[in-house]
């Protein structure tokens, strides 16, 4: 029988694992092989893994629903969505209770269990997530709100969303439309790179920068994140980006792995 697999030593006093998921621990419904076992080498040493991703086209149960079809152990505490996170910063700032949130129906009502009254007609502020289910109408309407300068806030500003056939258009794109239709950026983006997301997700687990890893396939934001937040960022070259893009991003990571294979012992 083979020992079971180990994380590298230098990793022994980290708590908590927040991994990136597109990309990092999967493409879209391919589980990364090395996934399972770095997840249970993780589990074995004590500490905690927690899912962190910028996709606000799903919400955190349909996630969880994903991780454990694909034979991942997870529950609600696992994972974070940056739709999660804007409910949440909403919610705490206490400023708007009407919205129009472009974003699929799960995702809405997501919103309106939490307490915020759907409104596309007259909101209060305007929320963009990564709406798969948009209509021309609907972002007419949005780019009207837009344009009468009611405050516009973004779940995150992923421009491509990782797919087995390739990149296809995320959040940012639609941004960049909105822009270029009203001259308007959002006044609030969210999710990674910022670095509250990431310190919610530390709160949850009770860590300190100094005892938590960020892992992701995203210079612009898992890695830019995790530098935000005092964090160490380890960019894994399984998703978006390159050994090439990071020799010449601003947002230089702690370590650079080919996946989360290179974390174990071998």
């Amino acid at each position: 029988m083979e020992a079971p697999l180990r994380l590298r030593p230098e990793f022994a006093h980290k708590r908590l694992f927040v991994l990136d998921m597109d990309g990092t621990i999967y493409l879209g419904d391919d589980l990364f092989p090395w996934t399972p076992p770095f997840l249970e080498a993780v589990s074995r040493a004590g500490a905690n893994y927690l899912f962190l991703t910028n996709n606000s086209s799903r919400t955190a149960s349909e996630y969880v629903a994903k991780l454990q079809r694909l034979g991942i152990p997870a529950k609600a505490r696992n994972v974070l969505t940056s739709g999660d996170a804007t409910v949440e910063l909403l919610l705490a700032e206490g400023r708007w209770r009407r919205l129009f949130v472009l974003a699929p129906p799960a995702v809405t009502r997501a919103f309106a269990e939490a307490g915020f009254v759907l409104d596309e007609e007259h909101p209060e502020a305007v929320v963009m997530a990564y709406d798969t289910t948009l209509t021309y109408q609907r972002l007419v309407t949005f780019c009207h709100h837009v344009r009468a300068g009611l405050p516009y806030i973004a779940t995150h500003p992923d421009f491509n969303c990782p797919t087995p056939a390739g990149p296809i258009p995320d959040i940012g794109a639609f941004m960049a439309l909105v822009e270029a239709s009203t001259g308007r950026g959002p006044d609030q983006v969210v999710g990674k790179p910022q670095p509250d997301i990431l310190r919610a997700a530390m709160n949850r687990f009770g860590t300190t920068p100094q005892e938590t890893l960020m892992i992701g396939d995203r210079l612009y934001t898992d890695i830019a994140c995790g530098l935000g937040a005092g964090v160490d960022a380890c960019l894994v070259l399984s998703g978006e980006s390159t050994a090439e893009m990071a020799v010449q991003s601003p947002h230089q990571p702690s370590l650079i792995v080919p996946d989360l294979a290179a974390l174990l012992c071998p």
